[in-house]
């Protein structure tokens, strides 16, 4: 065979392996653990709420209905949107000072359900399963318009200066 042929189909039939040897590595069993947590929060129908009020250690503010989370807020509207999550019981609970990814936010795996702006308070609960995967948020919107979390994601921190969210899914 002629020298030319031969190295376009010897780089070919290797480039084959070297990919099948790549996919085969990277597929996982259905039986094998990934090591990787999935969040089980499940955000349901959202809504949009500008007159829910609730009382947490003794402080009365804004909050999304029972049984939601905030996933959404037009601050100077006072306006959330809340996304209803299956199994959400708990008690709510006042948080004054907790930070992460520097802003205000929920302790590690708990989420916002209530906001009192003007102090900086938030209204936090801990959902049936603990969300495992965060991020800050600067312009996600929707047609409100409202800075938003992503699809699947609630708020678990704020801050209202640089609009910037901390998002947990």
């Amino acid at each position: 065979m002629h020298r030319s042929i031969i190295k376009p189909r010897m780089f070919r039939n290797v480039f084959a392996l070297v990919m099948l040897a790549c996919t085969a590595s990277c597929m996982e069993s259905a039986d094998e653990p990934s090591g990787q947590e999935v969040s089980e929060l499940t955000i349901g129908t959202s809504s949009y709420d500008g007159s829910t009020v609730c009382s947490v250690g003794g402080v009365s503010m804004h909050c999304c209905p029972g049984g939601a989370v905030m996933i959404g807020a037009q601050v100077a509207q006072n306006v959330f949107k809340c996304g209803t999550v299956a199994g959400l019981g708990g008690l709510r609970f006042l948080d004054l000072a907790t930070t992460r990814n520097g802003m205000h936010a929920c302790p590690s795996g708990a989420v916002m359900v209530g906001l009192n702006a003007a102090n900086n308070w938030l209204a936090c609960q801990f959902p049936p399963t603990a969300p495992v995967i965060e991020f800050v948020d600067t312009s996600t919107a929707d047609a409100f318009p409202m800075h938003i979390c992503p699809v699947g994601s609630a708020m678990a921190g704020i801050s209202v200066s640089a609009n910037k969210f901390t998002c947990d899914f």
